[in-house]
């Protein structure tokens, strides 16, 4: 089930968030740390309405924010032009205990459906481009890389990628 995180879920959330930092570190990736994501974007994120949690029973397996929010870095991206209007996909995680289950699939097709009938005509996101699996992912999922950036959480690169929406 996915809905709206509330301040309530925060510390599920943080402990989610905790597991992903370990299991990213294992793998040697550093662009997910004690830094970022911190406890206040998180915070931000639910006071802007824009976080959502997919739960099983009562336990936050899944977590994943879309606004129209972004960070300034995004702006040298080649995005498509005939996108007037967009949602940025933000921090999209599963518990690894979880994963594989088909978890980012439903919460990304949550977030391209609510795009969808707020009448925006893309998702855009940031990719760590050193990982694979989830550039690929998204790839499976028609999105598009338009671009590279370095975010100042990482000396890592990631791609600018986008998902044109189909039409209204």
């Amino acid at each position: 089930m996915i809905i709206k995180a509330t301040q309530l879920h925060l510390p599920q959330i943080l402990d989610l968030n905790s597991k992903i930092i370990e299991y990213m570190n294992l793998r040697g990736f550093s662009h997910w740390n004690e830094c970022y994501p911190s406890e206040a974007i998180f915070r931000r994120d639910i006071m802007r309405d824009s976080q959502f949690i997919y739960k099983i029973n009562d336990k936050i397996v899944g977590i994943v924010s879309f606004d129209t929010q972004h960070h300034e870095y995004f702006d040298i991206i080649d995005w498509n032009p005939e996108n007037k209007s967009a949602y940025f996909v933000h921090r999209l995680a599963v518990d690894p205990k979880f994963q594989g289950r088909g978890i980012a699939n439903k919460l990304m097709e949550f977030s391209e459906n609510n795009a969808r009938k707020d009448r925006i005509d893309s998702i855009r996101l940031g990719a760590f481009k050193g990982y694979n699996e989830v550039v690929g992912f998204y790839k499976n999922r028609g999105y598009e890389v338009r671009g590279e950036i370095l975010f100042d959480v990482s000396d890592t690169t990631f791609y600018g990628m986008e998902k044109t929406l189909s039409k209204h």
